[in-house]
């Protein structure tokens, strides 16, 4: 059986991102794990594949896709699969988080049943709705954590793949603390003075991450904690915050991410939605940092067992959230992040194993 891996963003992939830089890895770890790979990619060849997702162009599909922009839009998927078809009855298809992409692939399966097709979805989200009509060809899912296969099947009144819950996870040797004294120096060397704390916010300006309720609630703590510096990193703001004790770095490559996570005490992981599992978050502790997140999705079950962390379960109101600064401020002043422990928390190597017994199964 040869297995297909099917994204609707370029594979490998040179762009920011948590899931694309995890799975370039994997796919230079196991080289021969996938026989094709269908995406946007920049370099085909033999086994990456030239697919993207494309507007419907009347003249280029037929009538009957015309009466479905879905299937007019996965042409390019459908063409490549009819090639692997005709010289391979056997084939193993694994969609990455795209659910139109799925659906469209669900019915190139209903199409082709003389052959055996196995269709896998890997969902990098928290939960979703799997409509009946095509949902049934769909043989396995891959989720991020139990809750949200839970909270999945809780929203759909018919949910019949096989699931694999396999987790996330991020390069132990990218991100760990530094030590005392070469943390001192980094900051030294940022502009930070000794009696400082850094409090850090990583994302987009997506307003289900919580960047606006973030810039409130640094304002309330910088009159309140005059020692207290934040670190914005990945959102572009229109206008700079006056106060001197708030910098904003903006989009970096996710190279330097661990050095300027490496800087901070708290981390700060206001996300306003069922967050899938919230990579950065794990970054964050795993660079040394008390982390503060919403009780939101996944996230709970991310944190478990992480002693410096710290759940806000009314993720909207400000005061929820300066409850449990309080507390982590207390936390940063005497933490002492134990590497060989952090380095057990998500590492990669676990994430690959389950992801290779999933496709395995």
């Amino acid at each position: 059986m040869k297995k297909v891996l099917i994204s609707n963003v370029a594979l490998p992939c040179k762009k920011i991102g948590s899931w694309t830089n995890r799975i370039t890895k994997f796919l230079v770890n196991n080289p021969g794990q996938f026989d094709f790979i269908l995406s946007p990619t920049e370099s085909p060849d033999s086994q990456f594949i030239f697919c993207k997702k494309r507007r419907a162009s009347f003249s280029l599909v037929s009538k009957i896709l015309r009466k479905s922009p879905i299937l007019a839009s996965c042409i390019d998927y459908f063409q490549a699969l009819d090639r692997l078809s005709k010289t391979k009855d056997q084939l193993h298809l694994v969609v990455i988080d795209d659910l139109a992409l799925l659906e469209g692939i669900a019915i190139w399966k209903s199409k082709n049943l003389k052959s055996h097709i196995r269709l896998d979805f890997s969902f990098h989200g928290h939960s979703f709705i799997l409509p009946e009509k095509w949902g049934y060809l769909v043989d396995r899912v891959f989720f991020l954590t139990h809750l949200g296969y839970l909270d999945t099947i809780r929203i759909n009144e018919v949910f019949v793949p096989q699931i694999h819950v396999v987790g996330n996870g991020t390069d132990s040797s990218f991100f760990y603390p530094l030590s005392k004294e070469e943390k001192a120096r980094k900051r030294f060397e940022f502009g930070y003075k000794e009696q400082d704390k850094v409090l850090v916010w990583v994302s987009n300006n997506r307003p289900k991450k919580g960047l606006n309720l973030f810039l409130e609630l640094s304002k309330r703590l910088s009159e309140k904690y005059p020692n207290l510096q934040t670190l914005i990193i990945g959102a572009s703001l229109p206008q700079l915050p006056t106060d001197s004790r708030i910098k904003v770095v903006g989009k970096i490559p996710n190279n330097d991410l661990p050095k300027y996570l490496q800087l901070g005490d708290i981390y700060c992981f206001t996300s306003l939605w069922n967050e899938g599992f919230g990579l950065t978050l794990i970054e964050a502790a795993k660079s040394g940092n008390v982390v503060i997140a919403s009780q939101n999705g996944g996230i709970p079950e991310v944190v478990m067992g992480l002693n410096a962390s710290f759940l806000v379960k009314y993720p909207n109101q400000l005061s929820a959230w300066e409850e449990s600064f309080e507390e982590a401020w207390e936390l940063a002043k005497i933490y002492e992040p134990n590497q060989e422990v952090l380095e057990k928390f998500h590492p990669i190597e676990v994430w690959e194993e389950k992801f290779l017994q999933a496709l395995a199964d």
